[in-house]
């Protein structure tokens, strides 16, 4: 007796009433089950690169353009105009990647656009947040430790790979250390994320920058289009804005 009706009448002793699909209510079946499957395949995959994320002393947290708010701020309508200008930029990488620059003093809440920015962007996209720090001492610290170096080699490869990357407190690490070794590491992820997004978060400017990293470097990280560039400067150092 083949399978399936050995399967058929096994139902039937138990009561069991088979359904019969015809042709193209199976078809319509498989198109929603690998569609299923394809949403449950992706929200494992962003868990996977959010997971791997080095928070440093930011830790792992999350921010809204609805936290955002500009009253806290001294100059209120520059607050406004900031996050407005996040919000634009956010709607705009929905529709293609390009990088992103915040810089301005500490406490002004680039970190928290930042993170408004890539929650913005929803489900379709898989993020990551990397501090510079944090990756530049894990970094150091694989010398010595292999399975360090096994742990940093999956989180760079994910840094290479995610559709979203935040790159955090970018230039905070001294002028020596960003010409001997961060500066390599830095060009390399910026080389391997053409066409992917790239946020970017700074105490220094643009001009700042040049004095600890080449311009093979910056010109790969740093946006070339000035609507893309978020300047904090000016604006109080006021936590969780």
């Amino acid at each position: 007796m083949p399978l399936a009706e050995n399967w058929v009448k096994q139902l039937e002793k138990r009561g069991l009433e088979p359904i019969h699909l015809t042709p193209e209510q199976r078809a319509e079946k498989e198109k929603q089950d690998a569609a299923r499957f394809t949403k449950q395949w992706q929200a494992q995959d962003r868990v996977k690169y959010i997971n791997a994320s080095l928070w440093g002393e930011e830790r792992a947290r999350s921010f809204k353009f609805t936290d955002w708010l500009p009253e806290k701020q001294a100059n209120e309508q520059r607050a406004k105009e900031v996050g407005n200008q996040a919000y634009r930029i956010m709607r705009q990488l929905v529709e293609e990647p390009f990088n992103v620059f915040l810089n301005g003093a500490a406490g002004t809440g680039k970190t928290s656009l930042a993170l408004a920015i890539m929650d913005g962007l929803g489900d379709k996209h898989t993020n990551m947040f990397v501090s510079v720090i944090e990756w530049r001492d894990m970094t150091y610290q694989s010398f010595h430790d292999e399975k360090m170096q096994q742990q940093l080699a999956v989180i760079e490869k994910y840094m290479r790979d995610v559709d979203v990357l935040i790159l955090d407190d970018f230039g905070k690490d001294t002028q020596k250390e960003a010409k001997e070794k961060v500066a390599s590491m830095l060009f390399r992820l910026a080389d391997a994320r053409k066409g992917k997004t790239t946020i970017i978060t700074s105490n220094d400017n643009e001009l700042a920058l040049t004095k600890k990293y080449d311009m093979a470097t910056l010109s790969r990280l740093i946006p070339s289009n000035p609507q893309h560039i978020i300047d904090m400067n000016g604006m109080e150092d006021v936590r969780e804005v």
